[in-house]
């Protein structure tokens, strides 16, 4: 009888699932978001690393900033809509980007201690515009950092111009190649031919850094604390919807040390390793590849919060933010009580498998085998083989200039013996049936 009403109950709900589905294709959903003009002020942000951008809409209060850095605002009229997929207001600056002009206060316990104007400022990438690193300029260095880069690119495009010139000549110097060897060959001449092969031009290499171009905001450099802004028309009265609070925080900790792994399976999902008392767990076959980080400790809502003030967090909360790659190091791989291996930093080229498999390799790049290509990037690969012993190991880094492994560098690896390595699904799982029993505890306190 069990087996019966079960399975007409779960019968029931696929055919009750089917007929929603059904009901649900015929609709013609409707995704048109309502559109509404408001003040926002656009922003862009030091994160601890680099700059972030973003905007913040009307129903936000509140701006996040890291002390003692340059931060830019903007106040801007633009639309602005609810999207339901992300939870999140979007801004639709194509349709609309007004800027708001006026004198941006600043206040603090309600008294003015800073009066605002818009300053020319740009943004450099040291490594190119997909680089990890990006510098803030402001004013007159600003425009001689941007005049630097233009000037970078015209010669880059001057060099440009003569390579395609040379291609041309040497298309030309090639086809006359072929058509002498031709005729000597049907001369009846054998042996090879003293003849010079005409050399292939190599393209030019363009800046290997990137400059935004020159633009005026507000610029904002506040020390710890709480402030209050507001924008000031030409008229002397307050712009409507200009007023937010600002939060200026600073890290707890600093100097730590954090680790950026990328599996070699499955390189897009990277991930982190930054406290020391976290274990890195391996089963089967691995490749994993470090990239080591200076990082700081900061509130997990304030630093959500700066990088988009739409975004959630938790006050109570810590979390270690990367600030800077580490460099001139080694990486260490201790087992047993002895060094396995010592480890450099190498490039690394992901290359797609052509056909209908999706696929990559990881290979080691140089400029022979990749002349056109840049590195995808660059890490310490630690090979995990299979053939290692099933046991604990630690990982360290170690500057390359001394013998002693730095601090707050070591990391522990423990390898999972694959046929074993479902247990941490079952143990995972753990929380959620020790919650049930509790609930089910609760439940029947309750009822008795």
């Amino acid at each position: 009888m069990r087996k019966t009403i079960l399975f007409t109950g779960l019968a029931s709900i696929l055919i009750f699932i089917l007929t929603s589905l059904i009901g649900f294709a015929q609709q013609k959903p409707s995704f048109a978001p309502t559109l509404r003009e408001e003040l926002v002020y656009g922003f862009n942000v030091f994160d601890g690393k680099s700059y972030s951008g973003g905007f913040v809409p009307e129903t936000e209060n509140t701006i996040y900033l890291i002390a003692d850095h340059d931060n830019t605002l903007s106040a801007k009229k633009t639309l602005v809509y609810f999207w339901p997929i992300t939870a999140k207001y979007m801004a639709g600056f194509k349709t609309l980007n007004e800027e708001v002009e006026g004198t941006l206060e600043v206040l603090k316990e309600g008294k003015i201690i800073k009066k605002l104007t818009k300053k020319d400022n740009v943004l450099s990438y040291p490594e190119g515009y997909f680089g990890e690193k990006s510098l803030f300029y402001k004013e007159k260095e600003a425009l001689k950092e941007y005049d630097k880069y233009k000037k970078a690119m015209n010669k880059y495009y001057d060099e440009l111009k003569k390579y395609y010139d040379a291609r041309i000549e040497y298309r030309k110097k090639l086809d006359k190649f072929f058509k002498e060897v031709k005729k000597r060959r049907e001369a009846g001449e054998v042996g090879p031919l003293n003849i010079e092969i005409p050399k292939e031009p190599k393209p030019p290499k363009g800046p290997s850094f990137y400059v935004t171009q020159p633009k005026k905001d507000f610029i904002l450099n506040l020390p710890l604390g709480k402030y209050q802004i507001r924008l000031r028309a030409k008229d002397g009265t307050i712009v409507e919807g200009s007023e937010k609070n600002v939060v200026v925080f600073t890290s707890r900790r600093r100097g730590g040390i954090g680790y950026e792994i990328i599996p070699g399976n499955r390189w897009t999902k990277r991930e982190s390793c930054n406290d020391p008392a976290m274990i890195i767990y391996a089963a089967g076959k691995n490749i994993l590849y470090f990239r080591p980080y200076a990082q700081d400790e900061y509130n997990e809502l304030y630093h959500n919060k700066l990088i988009d003030p739409q975004n959630e967090g938790r006050e109570e909360k810590w979390i270690w933010v990367h600030t800077s790659p580490i460099k001139n190091v080694f990486l260490l791989f201790f087992g047993q009580g002895k060094l396995l291996k010592k480890i450099d930093k190498k490039p690394y080229y992901v290359k797609q498998i052509p056909g209908p498999e999706l696929g990559y390799n990881i290979l080691e790049y140089n400029e022979k085998d990749f002349p056109y290509q840049k590195p995808t990037f660059e890490g310490y690969q630690l090979d995990l083989s299979p053939n290692l012993k099933k046991t604990g190991y630690q990982i360290y880094l170690q500057k390359k200039s001394e013998n002693t492994p730095l601090a707050k560098s070591e990391r522990g690896i423990r390898l999972l013996r694959k046929k074993n390595s479902q247990f941490l699904y079952y143990l995972s799982l753990l929380p959620l049936v020790v919650g049930a029993i509790v609930f089910i505890q609760r439940r029947r306190g309750v009822v008795s």
